[in-house]
């Protein structure tokens, strides 16, 4: 499951990204991988594990809201949502 969304900014044209993936690590634990920055920076990394997979879609899908809720637009979607698991 992974989602990549982006802001422009309007006066600028800088673009912004927000990269989100759950995948499961070599020890069967679920982490939500986040990715941010600006287009063509590395962008900062960070992982977050989780006791099962619903856990880690609903912080997903809460994540995803909230980046909208900043300006950003979903540009690419795949996999589940919390909504879809129950």
């Amino acid at each position: 499951m992974k989602a990549y969304l982006q802001r422009v900014h309007p006066q600028s044209g800088v673009v912004w990204f927000y990269s989100i993936q759950i995948q499961r690590d070599l020890l069967g634990e679920w982490q939500l991988i986040r990715e941010w920055g600006r287009s063509g920076s590395s962008g900062t990394l960070r992982r977050q594990i989780f006791d099962g997979l619903d856990p880690a879609i609903e912080s997903m899908d809460l994540l995803v809201e909230q980046l909208r809720e900043k300006g950003f637009t979903v540009v690419m979607r795949e996999g589940l949502s919390a909504e879809a698991v129950h």
